[in-house]
């Protein structure tokens, strides 16, 4: 089931969403060729998202649906620019999703109260405009996407026109389950 959270930290240019599934992470092999990581994007696993081949097809991904017109709710975006890869954003995205995968929670607020705004200013990335996404429980690239996709906020973030960059990071729990904590930020250079 799928469990919508949205905030507004700063007016009109921050934007963030989240969602939640329960379902388990399966690990997939970190030594697959990147033609085939291209071409199984959407099978990209929580623990494939640490390889740097992972991310730039990630990013492909990205890419090609702002390559398309899209309606997120009541909001038409025509296609956009591409994004380009952001390691500064990557890192703030992997230290919330290790945050939420460790206590157990999903928000846009971390257990020591950092929202984005001051988890971006830490990791040098704060720019005009900011945005994240955040999900729970989906175990593929495929599954979150189709989620984000299917909700007007998080949609509206993956078409916004003012973000120029991106990142996306996972975690996984300790539990048996392992469920996955997926974080995606977008930013301006």
């Amino acid at each position: 089931m799928s469990l919508l959270k949205t905030c507004s930290l700063l007016p009109a240019t921050l934007f963030i969403g989240a969602c939640s599934a329960n379902t388990l992470v399966m690990p997939t092999d970190s030594t697959t060729s990147i033609a085939q990581i291209q071409n199984n994007s959407n099978e990209i696993s929580c623990q494939d998202l640490q390889n740097p081949a992972y991310q730039q097809a990630v990013l492909s991904t990205i890419n090609q649906i702002r390559q398309q017109s899209r309606q997120c709710g009541q909001q038409y975006f025509p296609a956009t620019k591409p994004l380009s890869w952001s390691n500064n954003l990557y890192k703030g995205a992997l230290s919330h999703s290790e945050d939420m995968a460790a206590h157990n929670f999903l928000g846009h607020v971390g257990s020591t109260g950092l929202d984005l705004k001051s988890r971006l200013k830490i990791y040098n990335t704060l720019g005009k405009a900011n945005g994240e996404n955040v999900a729970s429980g989906q175990k593929t690239l495929g599954q979150v996407m189709s989620r984000w996709l299917t909700s007007p906020l998080h949609c509206s973030n993956l078409m916004n026109p003012k973000f120029t960059t991106y990142a996306i990071a996972c975690a996984s729990d300790q539990s048996v389950k392992q469920k996955s904590y997926w974080t995606q930020q977008f930013g301006t250079r």
